[in-house]
């Protein structure tokens, strides 16, 4: 029930919204991809009939590996990705970002997907070595090359860091995605040794975001609060204008 909530969470937050598909965006979807493969094959252990069978067998090593590696290697990347302007001063190069999730989602899906397969076709885990009888060299070949792409993956990665900060493109506005909520988007890239060279006015849960738009503070105060609103000129919430939003 928590992880559901947590889905419903995030879905909710994108949908319909003005999603671009920056490499920050994407290691973000790959995160909520990969978890919830991994949630569903935690229910599918969760069933004594199924578990008793793949118990102790690579179908949990896969399992392992979707919730625990796989989500947290993706959530991680998204935050570096993200934050890299900030704490450098600099981007980091989209192309190379962009090679390097691919690499990364594809090499992690060929390595760990098919172990799912191998666990249900009997393959124990803690194992050194099966005969070539037991059926299993033809996954466990696949599974190797998604292992060799996965660690290829982090060649483009740590050239992007070596590249983008020694030579990178400056970041010259406190916020160059545009659209951030948190107060560390209200200063600059990066920020000075004491955070604010003035103190940013606080009058919601996205002070960052409001000071990027002013003209839509109101708009959005009211939507806020469209639940609570006891006249009609409060709660008359009109729908945001997309030209307005792009201004």
């Amino acid at each position: 029930v928590p992880t559901g909530i947590k889905f419903f969470n995030w879905i909710g937050t994108m949908w319909k919204g003005q999603l671009t598909f920056e490499t920050p965006m994407l290691f973000s979807v790959g995160f909520i991809v990969t978890f919830l493969l991994g949630g569903l094959s935690g229910v599918l252990l969760a069933s004594p009939p199924l578990d008793f069978h793949v118990t102790d067998s690579y179908f949990v090593i896969a399992h392992f590996h979707y919730v625990l590696f796989g989500t947290i290697v993706f959530a991680t990347y998204a935050g570096i990705y993200f934050w890299f302007p900030k704490m450098t001063g600099r981007l980091l190069d989209e192309r190379l970002g962009k090679v390097h999730f691919w690499l990364t989602f594809i090499g992690f899906h060929t390595t760990f997907l098919v172990q799912h397969w191998l666990g249900d076709e009997g393959m124990p885990r803690r194992y050194a070595d099966y005969l070539p009888s037991d059926g299993f060299t033809t996954l466990n070949i696949i599974s190797t090359i998604g292992a060799f792409i996965l660690g290829l993956s982090t060649l483009p990665f740590l050239w992007n860091i070596f590249k983008s900060w020694r030579y990178g493109e400056p970041v010259m506005v406190d916020d160059p995605w545009g659209y951030g909520n948190s107060l560390e988007w209200a200063t600059s890239c990066p920020p000075p040794r004491h955070n604010f060279t003035e103190l940013p006015r606080i009058r919601s849960e996205r002070p960052a975001f409001e000071l990027h738009y002013p003209h839509m503070v109101e708009r959005m105060r009211r939507e806020a609060h469209v639940g609570r609103a006891h006249g009609p000129e409060d709660g008359d919430v009109t729908r945001l204008d997309e030209a307005e939003v792009r201004t």
